[in-house]
C-alpha cells in the first residue's frame, strides 16, 4: 500500500473516534468509579463497625470473587450476546449494586454488596475488548486501546475529591447512593448512541463502513490455518501464562495502592477530608498521562508491546519500595514518588490486551483477554488488598512500610516476567523495535 493510500486510510470513520471512543470511556469511567470510591469510604466504614485491618482487606477483596466469577464467562458471553448488548446490562446492574453499597447494615452485608458488585461488573473487561477490536484496525488499536483505558486513571482520580466533597457534608452511605446513579443514567445513553455493528453505524459513509470490514476481514484472514484449532489451546501458549503472572503480580501493587492509599495519607495527620480524597486522585491523574504516552508511544515504535508494557512496570515497582523508606517527616517526598506510581500503574493494562488481540485470531483472543484478566484481576484485587492490610498489620498497624516494600517487589518481578513473554518469532534480546521509530516505507509495505 502505499503512503498517500495509508494516510488516507487513517482518516477512514474519523466518527468512530468521537463517537464509539467517547461512550467506551465514560462507561469504564463510571465502572472503575464505582469499584476504587470504596478506598475514601474504608476509613468511615472501619470506624463505624469497628474493622480490622484484616477485615478491611477482605472488604477490599471482596469484589474481586464476584469479578472473577463471571470475567471467566465474559467471553462466551460477548460472543454469544454480542459486546454491546453485555456491557449495556451490566451498566444498569452494577449501577444498581453501587446504591445498595449505602444501604447495607453491617460487615456481612457490605462483603454480599461488593461480591455482587463484582459479578455484575465482571463480562465488561472482555466485552470492551472485543468490542474495539470490531471497532478498530491493528494499526489503530494502541492508541483506542489507550483511551478506553485513560478511563482507569479518570475513575479513580474523579473518586477521589468527589467523594472527598460529599464525604465533607454527607456520610460514606449517601456517598455511594449518589455515585451509583450516573451508571443508570449511561446505560440508556449507551444503547442510544452505540450501534449494533459497523454496518448500522449510519454516520459512517457506505465506503468506509465497506473499507473498515473489509480490512478486519483481511486481519483475520491470517489466522486461517487456526480456524480448527479449539479456543483452549491459548493454554499451551508460554507467553500467555508469563503476561498472566507478570500482570497478576503487578495487579497486586495497583489494586493494594488504590485501596490503602487515602488511609495512608490520613496517617500523616495533617491532611483535610477533601485534601486526603485530591492527593488519593492526583496519582491517578498522571495515570492518564502515562497510558496516553505509552499507547500512542508503542504504536508509533514498530507496534511494539511488550517492552513498552514491562518497563513501566518494574519502574513502577521501585517507585513504591522506594517510597516506603521515605520518612513521614517528609511526607512530600513520598507523595511524589506516589506520583510517578500513579504515572506508570497502568501502563501495562491496555498494551497486555492489545497483544492479545494481535498475536491470537479473535475465536482465541477473546477467550484469552477473559482468562488472562479473569485471573490477573482476582489475584490483584483480591490479593493485593488483603496481603497489603495484613502487611500493615504485621507493621503495627498504622505503618505502611513493609505493605509498600513487598507490593513494589511483587511489581519488579511482574516486569521482568512480562519482558521474557516472547511470541512466535520473537527473542527476548531483541530490544530494538521499542527504540526506533517505524519506517514509513515498512509500515505502507505491512498495510
Amino acid at each position: 500500500m502505499s503512503d498517500n493510500a495509508f494516510k488516507d486510510n487513517a482518516l477512514i470513520g474519523k466518527k468512530r473516534w468521537t463517537i464509539i471512543l467517547p461512550a467506551v470511556f465514560i462507561m469504564y469511567t463510571i465502572s472503575f468509579f464505582d469499584r476504587v470510591n470504596i478506598g475514601m469510604a474504608l476509613p468511615h466504614i472501619t470506624a463505624e463497625m469497628g474493622l480490622s485491618a484484616v477485615e478491611a482487606g477482605w472488604l477490599g477483596g471482596a469484589f474481586a470473587w464476584g469479578y472473577v466469577a463471571t470475567q471467566f464467562t465474559a467471553g462466551w458471553l460477548a460472543l454469544r450476546f454480542g459486546s454491546r448488548r453485555v456491557i449495556g446490562i451490566s451498566l444498569f446492574l452494577f449501577g444498581a449494586c453501587a446504591m445498595l453499597t449505602g444501604l447495607t447494615r453491617n460487615f456481612s452485608e457490605l462483603v454480599a454488596i461488593r461480591f455482587l458488585l463484582g459479578v455484575t461488573e465482571g463480562p465488561i473487561q472482555a466485552a470492551t475488548a472485543m468490542f474495539l477490536a470490531q471497532w478498530f484496525i491493528k494499526r489503530e488499536r494502541g492508541r483506542a486501546f489507550g483511551i478506553w483505558n485513560l478511563s482507569l486513571g479518570a475513575g479513580a482520580f474523579l473518586a477521589g475529591p468527589i467523594s472527598g466533597w460529599i464525604l465533607a457534608h454527607h456520610n460514606w452511605r449517601v456517598m455511594m447512593i449518589i455515585e451509583g446513579v450516573p451508571a443508570w443514567l449511561f446505560c440508556l445513553i449507551w444503547f442510544y448512541l452505540v450501534p449494533k455493528s459497523i454496518r448500522a453505524a449510519r454516520w459512517l459513509s457506505s465506503e468506509d463502513r465497506d473499507q473498515l470490514q473489509k480490512t478486519l476481514a483481511a486481519e483475520q484472514s491470517d489466522y486461517v490455518q487456526e480456524k480448527s484449532d479449539p479456543w483452549w489451546t491459548i493454554l499451551k501458549i508460554p507467553a500467555l501464562w508469563l503476561m498472566l503472572i507478570g500482570y497478576s503480580l503487578h495487579s497486586m501493587l495497583a489494586y493494594g495502592f488504590t485501596l490503602w492509599l487515602p488511609t495512608a495519607l490520613k496517617g500523616y495527620g495533617t491532611l483535610s477530608e477533601f485534601m486526603v480524597g485530591l492527593i488519593s486522585g492526583l496519582p491517578f491523574l498522571m495515570t492518564m498521562v502515562g497510558i496516553w504516552y505509552i499507547t500512542r508511544r508503542s504504536d508509533r515504535y514498530n507496534q511494539e508491546r511488550r517492552l513498552h508494557a514491562a518497563i513501566p512496570t518494574v519502574l513502577c515497582g521501585i517507585a513504591l519500595s522506594a517510597a516506603a523508606f521515605v520518612p513521614l517527616s517528609y511526607y512530600w517526598l513520598q507523595i511524589a514518588l506516589f506520583m510517578f506510581v500513579g504515572l506508570t500503574m497502568k501502563m501495562l493494562v491496555p498494551l497486555v490486551y492489545v497483544r492479545l488481540t494481535e498475536i491470537l485470531p479473535t475465536r482465541k483472543a477473546v477467550p484469552a483477554v477473559a482468562f488472562v484478566g479473569g485471573c490477573s484481576n482476582f489475584i490483584g484485587q483480591f490479593g493485593g488488598p488483603l496481603v497489603a492490610g495484613y502487611l500493615k498489620h504485621l507493621g503495627g498497624g498504622s505503618d505502611m512500610t513493609l505493605a509498600w516494600g513487598v507490593m513494589g517487589l511483587f511489581s519488579i518481578v511482574g516486569g521482568v516476567l512480562f519482558a521474557l513473554a516472547v511470541g512466535r518469532g520473537e527473542k527476548v534480546r531483541d530490544v530494538r523495535q521499542a527504540f526506533r521509530l517505524t519506517p514509513r516505507r515498512a509500515l505502507s509495505a505491512r498495510d
